[in-house]
């Protein structure tokens, strides 16, 4: 089977990932900032949807990718570098769209995402090492950011569920606490630092396609 070159659309989806994630996540700030938890939660099932479709087909391709191999096997690696890191994208995002939308705590899925992130992040290092792909700093930069971004997901989802959903069922919460946090500094920091890393990892997204996707449209297989 030939070289069936998926890149640029799988980088866009990555930039509409990133993109979604933060308004989504500045959207219910700025409702909880407020005191309007209501638009907060609506906010947060509203962004939720949207990254299980995103979610959704990512993880058709990613699933394709896993089955099929079709990247040739001169560089068949290519295949478990690409298509893992990516299967693992697309389960943390229909998982956390699920447990929004079914009232179920995030958290779990949160740790999951950390667990994942710090794959991704080896991932990349691992690439970078042996130098796979033409373009080694810009791909582990990339694996970095979306890396960050996964384990900063965890810390995140635990506000969600003390603070934003948790004021309306305490049971969703990890362990019981009131409906402000009692360091509000520490959760400021933590979501200005997501939010931050959800930036840093589209621009890693929009200057990887840059470097590396238009040279592949340049010259398809």
């Amino acid at each position: 089977m030939g070289f069936i070159d998926d890149l640029t659309i799988i980088l866009d989806l990555l930039i509409l990932v990133t993109v979604l994630v933060f308004y989504t996540g500045f959207c219910v700030w700025v409702e909880y900032r407020r005191h309007d938890l209501d638009r907060a939660n609506t906010h947060l099932r509203g962004g939720a949807a949207m990254l299980g479709i995103l979610g959704g087909a990512i993880g058709l391709i990613a699933l394709w990718g896993e089955t099929t191999w079709p990247i040739s096997s001169a560089i068949a690696q290519y295949n478990l570098f690409f298509f893992d890191p990516l299967f693992m994208l697309a389960l943390i995002l229909i998982g956390f769209s699920l447990a929004v939308w079914r009232g179920f705590p995030t958290h779990f899925v949160g740790i999951l995402s950390a667990v994942a992130g710090c794959g991704i992040v080896y991932y990349g290092a691992r690439g970078y090492i042996i130098g796979l792909t033409l373009d080694p700093l810009q791909t582990f930069l990339l694996y970095l950011a979306f890396g960050a971004v996964a384990i900063g997901a965890y810390p995140t989802t635990l506000f969600i569920d003390w603070f934003i959903v948790g004021p309306k069922n305490a049971t969703l919460a990890p362990l019981p606490s009131g409906e402000r946090p009692d360091y509000p500094w520490m959760w400021r920091l933590l979501i200005g630092t997501f939010l931050l890393l959800v930036v840093l990892a589209g621009i890693a997204a929009v200057a990887y396609g840059f470097t590396s996707a238009w040279a592949h449209l340049a010259s398809p297989p």
